[in-house]
C-alpha cells in the first residue's frame, strides 16, 4: 500500500516537472521565433553596426582667404604620433609610453598634455586647470573644470592634488618607485587614452606636427615601440605669420566651455577649435567633416579587418574683403613709420611710439580692405594646441594696453581714444547746416579764444595767428579757435546730434568684436562722475565702500536738482550721515563735475578733445560716410562663404545703416579744406609732397591728458579727391603729431593705386589698376 502511494506521488511530481519543461521550451521557442523571424533583420543590422567602427581621418579646416583668394589661414600636412592600444600588451603599455615620451622630450617635441596635475620643483603634485593657450581664467570657471574632471575620473570633489595623484598611480598601475616626473608622462598619455574610451581599434593622438628627425628615430626603434604609429594629419597654418593676426584669431584645444556650445557629435575631444577672431566666429563653417577608415572589431574592441575608406570633406572657405597687399602695406608702414618717429626722422623724437592701427574702407560698399593693428602675434604658435607657456604668459599678461603694446589687442576695433582734429569735419558740417556760419564767412583767428582763454596750436608753437579763415581754411590749417567759435554758436547738443548722425556712438557692424565710442556730452559727463560715486557704495563685492546705496540715491537726487552750492551740499551730505570732511569734499567735487557743463567743455568737444573717444573703425566709417555724400554703410570683413564644391553658401551685400543729406556746396567746402591739408601749406603737406594723385585728408594731434604721455597722432584721408574710392584712417599712440601718421596713409594709397616710386626722384609708375 505504501509502495502504491509512493508511485502515485512520483508520477505526480514527474508530470509537474514535464509541464514546467514544456512551458519553458514553448517560451524559448517563441522567443527564438520573435528574435530570428520577426525581429531578425533589426538585430542583424544592429549587430553589424556594433561590429563596424570608423577610425577618423581628420578633415582639413576651411581656408580663410583675401578678396582674390590669397590664403591667409590654411592647412598643411604634418606628421602625427599615435598609439594604438590594441597593439600593446597591457603589461608593457607603461614601458612603451615611457620610451616614446623620452624620445619626444629629448627632441623637444611638444606632446599633448591635458593632465591638470603638475609637479613643483620638489616633485609635489598641484592642480592647474588652465589650458595651454590661457594666461588668466576666472576662478569660478577653473572650479567648474576641477569638479568636472574629478567627476569624470571618479575622484572625490574634496580630494587634494596628492590624493588624486595617488589614485591615478594605482589606477594606471604605475610603479611607486618611478621618478614622479616620469610617472607623470605615463599619466598624461593614459589620461588621453581613457578620455577616448580605451577603444583598441582607435589610435590616440600623442603629438602633432612632429619633425622628420623624431619620426625617423621612432621608425628606427619601432620594434621597441609596439602600437606607436606615425600618420599624416592636417595642421592649421598661417602663411603670412603676424599679418591680420588679431582679426584671424587662433585655434586651441576644446575646453569645458566649448563642450557646452559645440555640437560634439561633429567633434572629437582631441580636435582643435577656434578660440578668437574669425576662427571662432565661423567655426561651424571652417570645421570640415571628418572621414575615416571603416574597420570590423570584435566584442572586446579589437581590430579584425579593414573594410573601406570614407574620404574627409574640408571645411568651407571664408572669402574676406581684405586685400592682402594693402593689409601688408599698412602693417609694414606702421612698423616703419613708428621706428622713424622714435628715431626723430620727421622732427622731434617720440620714443614711446610703438602702438599703431590703420583701417581702409571702400566708401561705396563698406568693405574693409585692410584692418591693421601693430604689434601683432603669430597664430602659428597655437596651431598644434601646445603653445609655449612663456609666450602665452607674455601675450596675455595683464597690462595697460594704451601704454604697453598688447599683440592680442585689436587697436583698430577696440582702441577708443580721443580723435583730435579729425573730428572737425563733423563740427564744420553741423555749423554749416545749423546756419551759424556759411561757406564764405571769414573768422579772424585771435590766437587766444577770448571766451575761454583756450589757444590755437599756432599760437602755442609760434605765438602767431592764422588771420582770416573760412571753413575750408580752418580745416586746412586746423584752426582751433575757429571751431571753438562754432561750438559756442551751436552749443553742445548740435555737435552731439551730428556725431550721432555719423554713427560715432554706434557699432559699425563689423563681424568681430568692437568697442563702441563715446561722444562728449553733459549726459556722458553726468554718468561718468556718478559712476565714480557709485564705485564708493559698500556691498558684498566692495566691503570697503565709503557710502551706502541709500546715500548714493540721495546724492543722485541732489545732482539732478542742480542745487550744488557749497554750503547746501555739505549740509545735506552731513544730514544723510556722511560726516567725514575729506569724504564730503571728494563727493562734492564729483557731484559738481557730474552736473557742471561749461563753454570750455563745449569748445574742447568741438576740436575732438574732452570726453570724445572713438576707434579707428568708427572714424573710418564717419569719413567714408562724409566723402561718399552721406551714406553710412555697415562695415564688413566677410565677403562670402564658399563650400568645397564651389557653391556660395552666404554672401554679404552692402547694407545701409543711415543717411545724411549733405548739400553739395557744404561737402565741396569741407573736401576743399581736406585737399588743402595734403597740399603746400597744409598740415600733411610733407607726407604727400609730389604724390601724383589728388588726396583729401586731415591730421589730428590728440592730447592724452596724462602727464608723461605724448599725443596720439591721427590721419584720415580719401582718394582720389574728385571721385573718392577709399577712405583711410591711421593712428599712432604717443606718435606726437598727426602729420607723422600721414606717412602711413601715403604708403597705403601707394599700395591701393599700384604706385611704384623711383627713389631718385618724385616720379611714379602705375604698376597695376585700382580695385574700383
Amino acid at each position: 500500500m505504501r509502495v502504491m502511494c509512493l508511485n502515485e506521488h512520483l508520477k505526480k511530481r514527474f508530470y509537474n516537472l514535464a509541464i514546467i519543461i514544456i512551458l519553458l521550451f514553448v517560451v524559448l521557442v517563441s522567443r527564438l521565433i520573435y528574435l530570428q523571424l520577426i525581429k531578425g533583420d533589426y538585430f542583424r543590422e544592429l549587430s553589424v553596426r556594433q561590429a563596424i567602427r570608423l577610425i577618423p581621418i581628420d578633415a582639413p579646416r576651411g581656408d580663410i582667404v583675401d578678396r582674390y583668394g590669397v590664403k591667409l589661414a590654411t592647412s598643411r600636412p604634418s606628421f602625427t604620433i599615435d598609439i594604438m592600444k590594441g597593439d600593446v600588451v597591457d603589461s608593457h603599455l607603461n614601458e612603451t609610453i615611457l620610451k616614446l615620451m623620452d624620445i619626444l622630450t629629448k627632441n623637444n617635441v611638444k606632446y599633448k598634455d591635458d593632465l591638470p596635475i603638475y609637479l613643483d620643483d620638489k616633485g609635489n603634485p598641484y592642480f592647474n586647470f588652465k589650458n595651454p593657450d590661457e594666461a588668466s581664467v576666472k576662478e569660478e570657471i577653473l572650479k567648474d573644470r576641477e569638479i568636472a574632471w574629478k567627476k569624470a575620473n571618479n575622484i572625490s570633489e574634496n580630494s587634494t592634488a596628492k590624493e588624486a595623484w595617488d589614485i591615478l598611480m594605482k589606477k594606471f598601475k604605475i610603479r611607486k618607485n618611478l621618478d614622479p616626473y616620469e610617472a607623470r608622462k605615463i599619466m598624461v598619455v593614459r589620461q588621453l587614452m581613457e578620455e577616448q574610451g580605451y577603444n583598441q581599434y582607435q589610435p590616440v593622438e600623442i603629438a602633432l606636427d612632429v619633425d622628420q628627425k623624431t619620426v625617423a628615430e621612432i621608425e628606427e626603434r619601432h620594434f621597441e615601440l609596439p602600437g606607436v604609429m606615425i600618420s599624416i594629419k592636417p595642421v592649421r597654418y598661417y602663411p603670412h605669420g603676424t599679418l591680420l593676426s588679431q582679426t584671424l584669431g587662433y585655434i586651441g584645444r576644446i575646453t569645458q566651455e566649448d563642450l557646452k556650445k559645440l555640437d560634439m557629435s561633429n567633434y572629437k575631444l582631441t580636435d582643435l577649435v577656434g578660440h578668437s577672431g574669425l576662427e571662432t566666429l565661423y567655426e561651424k563653417y571652417l570645421k570640415g567633416k571628418d572621414g575615416g577608415q571603416q574597420v570590423e572589431v570584435d566584442n572586446f574592441g579589437r581590430l579584425i579587418k579593414n573594410l573601406n575608406n570614407v574620404p574627409p570633406v574640408p571645411g568651407d572657405t571664408i572669402f574676406l574683403t581684405i586685400d592682402k597687399n594693402i593689409q601688408e602695406a599698412a602693417e609694414q608702414s606702421l612698423t616703419k613709420t613708428m621706428e622713424n618717429i622714435r628715431n626723430g626722422k620727421y622732427g622731434k623724437k617720440y620714443p614711446n611710439a610703438n602702438i599703431g592701427a590703420a583701417v581702409v574702407v571702400d566708401v561705396h560698399t563698406g568693405k574693409i580692405l585692410a584692418l591693421a593693428s601693430v604689434p601683432g602675434f603669430d597664430p602659428n604658435i597655437f596651431a598644434t594646441g601646445n603653445p609655449p607657456a612663456s609666450i602665452v604668459n607674455e601675450l596675455f599678461k595683464a597690462r595697460n594696453a594704451t601704454v604697453e603694446p598688447s599683440p592680442v589687442f585689436n587697436y583698430a576695433t577696440q582702441g577708443a581714444v580721443p580723435p583730435g582734429s579729425t573730428f572737425k569735419m563733423a563740427v564744420a558740417l553741423a555749423a554749416l547746416e545749423s546756419g551759424v556760419t556759411t561757406v564764405d564767412e571769414k573768422y579772424l583767428d585771435p590766437g587766444i579764444y577770448p571766451y575761454t582763454k583756450q589757444t590755437n596750436w599756432l599760437w602755442n608753437e609760434y605765438h602767431q595767428t592764422q588771420g582770416w579763415v573760412s571753413v575750408s581754411d580752418a580745416i586746412k590749417y586746423s584752426v582751433d579757435t575757429y571751431f571753438y567759435e562754432m561750438g559756442r554758436r551751436m552749443g553742445i547738443d548740435k555737435i552731439v546730434e551730428y556725431a550721432k548722425k555719423f554713427g560715432l556712438d554706434q557699432k559699425t557692424g563689423i563681424e568681430i568684436y568692437e568697442t563702441k565710442g563715446i561722444i562728449a556730452s553733459p549726459q556722458y559727463k553726468r554718468e561718468y562722475y556718478l559712476g565714480l560715486i557709485k564705485s564708493m557704495v559698500k556691498s558684498d563685492k566692495n566691503p570697503n565702500g565709503k557710502i551706502t546705496e541709500e546715500q548714493y540715491d540721495k546724492i543722485v537726487k541732489i545732482v539732478d536738482s542742480g542745487n550744488l552750492s557749497d554750503y547746501n551740499t555739505f549740509l545735506q551730505l552731513k544730514k544723510m550721515g556722511i560726516k567725514d570732511s575729506e569724504l564730503q569734499r571728494e563727493l562734492w567735487r564729483l557731484m559738481y563735475f557730474a552736473r557742471h557743463w561749461s563753454l570750455t567743455d563745449t569748445c574742447s568737444a568741438a576740436i575732438g578733445q574732452g570726453d570724445n573717444q572713438f576707434t579707428p573703425l568708427e572714424i573710418v566709417s564717419y569719413i567714408s560716410t562724409l566723402v561718399n555724400g552721406g551714406t553710412r554703410y555697415r562695415l564688413h570683413l566677410v565677403d562670402k562663404i564658399v563650400s568645397p564644391d564651389g557653391k556660395v553658401i552666404e554672401e554679404t551685400k552692402p547694407e545701409v545703416l543711415g543717411k545724411i543729406d549733405i548739400p553739395q556746396k557744404y561737402l565741396d567746402a569741407i573736401k576743399l579744406g581736406m585737399k588743402g591739408v595734403t597740399e603746400r601749406g597744409g598740415t600733411a603737406s610733407a607726407a604727400f609732397s609730389g604724390f601724383p594723385i589728388p588726396v583729401g585728408g586731415k591730421t589730428g594731434t590728440a592730447e592724452v591728458g596724462i602727464k608723461g604721455r605724448d599725443n596720439y597722432a591721427w590721419f584720415v584721408g580719401f582718394a582720389p579727391y574728385d571721385n573718392p574710392q577709399i577712405a583711410v584712417v591711421t593712428v599712432i599712440y604717443q606718435g606726437g603729431a598727426g602729420s607723422y601718421a600721414a606717412y602711413v596713409a601715403r604708403d597705403i594709397f601707394d599700395a591701393y593705386f599700384g604706385l611704384s616710386k623711383d627713389k631718385t626722384n618724385e616720379s611714379f609708375t602705375v604698376v597695376n589698376s585700382p580695385i574700383r
